[in-house]
């Protein structure tokens, strides 16, 4: 799964611009909000405007550290390479409020491509991970009549982080925060949650 969101990113990336020095660790501030879709219906319910949401929210923080430093992947058959990927290690504590009130960590490795110049000094890159999720009671907006929520759920990342030359080392990041039962390999089909929302990231050097 993580393999295939990788390929996904780096299909649709672009080569990176070298950067003057890379960052090891960084910190993020979250708040998202409960949407009522499955995740393959994200974006085309966002473009539509058919995206529903619930009262339900969560806020809290991440902390990642850079485990594989910037490396290129070379496009086989050609001299072309996509350049300043990293993989990263990422913690979170969140706290859900509002139809459904909990704690939540997860755990997760990140794979981020390499800056994507784009205009006036703004640029972005693309990242994805593959965790675990524990919540710390069951969620109530989780499952259905059919299927109990599960406290314990595979973890899925989805994210652009957006920078501008004016602020170094500090960006705004767009988020999907997934939790499911992998197609019922961990949990049953109906188990899971999708929450969409934003941060604000700081380096720490």
């Amino acid at each position: 799964m993580a393999a295939a969101g990788c390929l996904s990113l780096l299909l649709f990336g672009a080569p990176a611009m070298a950067q003057g020095s890379e960052r090891e660790w960084h910190l993020t501030a979250y708040g998202s909000r409960w949407v009522n879709a499955d995740l393959l219906e994200i974006p085309e319910r966002s473009l539509t405007g058919s995206l529903r949401s619930e009262d339900a929210y969560f806020v809290g923080a991440g902390l990642s550290r850079v485990i594989i430093p910037s490396f290129s992947i070379p496009l086989l058959g050609t001299d072309f390479a996509f350049h300043g990927n990293r993989i990263e290690l990422e913690g979170q504590v969140l706290r859900h409020f509002g139809e459904q009130s909990h704690w939540e960590g997860t755990v997760a490795l990140m794979f981020r491509t390499g800056q994507i110049p784009l205009f006036g000094g703004l640029s972005v890159n693309l990242a994805f991970g593959e965790g675990l999720s524990y919540a710390s009671e069951r969620p109530r907006l989780e499952g259905s009549f059919r299927v109990e929520p599960t406290r314990f759920l595979n973890y899925l990342a989805f994210e652009a982080e957006f920078s501008h030359a004016s602020l170094p080392g500090v960006y705004f990041v767009p988020r999907v925060h997934h939790r499911s039962g992998i197609f019922g390999l961990i949990a049953p089909k109906e188990s899971g949650s999708n929450f969409i929302g934003a941060g604000i990231r700081v380096d720490l050097r």
